[in-house]
C-alpha cells in the first residue's frame, strides 16, 4: 500500500472508531476530544486523528471552537426532529427509485425488512430495521448519489434517530399491511406515501 492510500486508510479507521464510540455512547455529549490523547490511544499519529475529527464535525457529531475545545456534540431535540424528517423523506425517495429495479430476491428481502420494522418492540430495534431497509433499497436503486449520501450519513443517522419509531394507534397495523403489499407489488408511489404516513409525514 502506498503512503497516500495508507494515510487515507488511517483517517477512515480513526473516523469509524471515533464515530462508533459516539454512536454507542462510549463517548458522550460534551466529552473533550484531544487529538494527542486519541492518537496515543489508537497508536497512530495526530494527523489522521485531526482529519477524522474534521469529518465528524462536518456531519455534526463533533463540535469545535477554535483554540478552546473539540468535543462530542449534544443531541438536541432539533437535531432529532430534523433527522427524522430527513430520514423519512430520503428513505421514501430511495424506495421510489429502487422498487422498479429490485430483483425478485431483493423484493423478498425488502419485505422482510418491512416485517422487522412492524415487529420491532423498541426504538433501537426499529431504527436498526428501518436503516437495514434503507441500505437495501439504496443498493437496489443502483444510484451512486444515494449510495454516497448513505455512506456519509450512516453514523449521524444512527445517533440522531435515537428514539424514532413509527406512528402509534389504530392506523399503524393497516399502514404496515399496505406497505408490505405495495413493496411486494412494486407500487413505488403507494409505498412512498405509506412510508411517509407511517412516520407522520403524509
Amino acid at each position: 500500500m502506498d503512503t497516500r492510500r495508507r494515510a487515507s486508510a488511517l483517517v477512515e479507521e480513526a473516523y469509524s472508531a471515533l464515530g462508533e464510540a459516539i454512536v454507542d455512547g462510549r463517548l458522550r455529549p460534551g466529552d473533550r476530544l484531544r487529538d494527542v490523547e486519541l492518537a496515543e490511544l489508537m497508536g497512530i499519529s495526530r494527523t489522521p486523528v485531526r482529519e477524522a475529527l474534521q469529518k465528524l464535525e462536518r456531519i455534526g457529531l463533533v463540535e469545535v471552537a477554535a483554540n478552546r475545545y473539540t468535543r462530542v456534540s449534544e443531541l438536541t431535540d432539533r437535531a432529532r426532529t430534523d433527522m427524522r424528517e430527513y430520514a423519512a423523506h430520503t428513505i421514501a425517495g430511495a424506495m421510489r427509485v429502487a422498487l422498479p429495479r429490485l430483483t425478485a430476491t431483493d423484493m423478498d428481502t425488502a419485505v422482510r425488512h418491512v416485517d422487522a420494522m412492524r415487529d420491532a418492540e423498541t426504538s433501537p430495534s426499529y431504527v436498526t430495521a428501518v436503516l437495514a431497509l434503507y441500505a437495501h433499497v439504496v443498493a437496489g436503486s443502483r444510484n451512486i448519489v444515494f449510495a454516497r449520501a448513505l455512506a456519509q450519513t450512516q453514523l449521524v443517522l444512527r445517533r440522531n434517530l435515537d428514539g424514532w419509531t413509527s406512528i402509534d394507534g389504530d392506523t399503524r397495523g393497516p399502514l404496515f399491511r399496505h406497505l408490505r403489499g405495495q413493496v411486494s407489488a412494486r407500487d413505488a408511489n403507494g409505498a412512498t406515501w405509506t412510508f411517509l404516513a407511517l412516520h407522520g409525514f403524509s
